[in-house]
């Protein structure tokens, strides 16, 4: 019996790590709005992420996809930035694609030894699978995560900011979605700004 309250203890230890580590997120800026629209209440890699979960729930079951699948993908895609920070097109392009790379692997490797060493294996195997867009539902992930940035963008224009600045998250969203319905409605929200 000890033995087994010893084991509990040290995954609580790991679980209360792993949440000190992924809390991070709800300080994190989007360093793109940041930098571009300078706003007194910017969002949040957390809330990102929270709003890309939940159109994931949504769309993945209206789709009949695997939406555990879809969730554990949403909510892996930008934990890497609770130890690299957001990083915006430009950071990315200062650094250089590879220590770009190499730091979120790093990262990844990191969170990844707070998790049951049984499920590391299968969380790794996620984040390649995100990385690589290998599945129907990590497409999907990559396509709504671009899209949650254009409804985000769609709240700060109804909020008063100027549609220029606003204009490059509406275009490099329109570059990365394919899918022909979340395209259909990206135009209508684009259309619409």
């Amino acid at each position: 019996m000890a033995r087994f309250a010893v084991r509990a203890e040290i995954g609580l230890d790991q679980l209360v790590q792993f949440w000190k580590l992924a809390a991070r997120l709800k300080a994190e800026p989007r360093r793109g709005w940041l930098k571009q629209l300078r706003l007194q209440r910017n969002e949040s890699v957390a809330d990102h992420s929270f709003a890309l979960s939940l159109l994931c729930l949504f769309e993945g079951a209206r789709r009949g996809y695997n939406v555990e699948r879809l969730l554990k993908l949403a909510l892996l895609h930008d934990l890497e930035e609770a130890i690299t920070g957001d990083l915006t097109p430009q950071d990315k392009e200062s650094r250089g694609e590879n220590v770009v790379k190499t730091q979120k692997i790093s990262a990844r490797e990191q969170l990844l030894s707070y998790f049951p060493q049984e499920n590391q294996r299968a969380y790794r195997d996620l984040w390649s699978e995100l990385e690589n867009k290998k599945s129907k539902e990590s497409q999907l992930v990559h396509e709504l995560d671009k899209l949650e940035m254009v409804l985000q963008a769609n709240e700060y224009a109804r909020g008063g900011i100027e549609a220029t600045k606003l204009k490059e998250f509406y275009e490099s969203s329109m570059a990365v979605i394919k899918d022909p319905k979340l395209k259909r409605l990206l135009d209508e929200i684009s259309s619409g700004s």
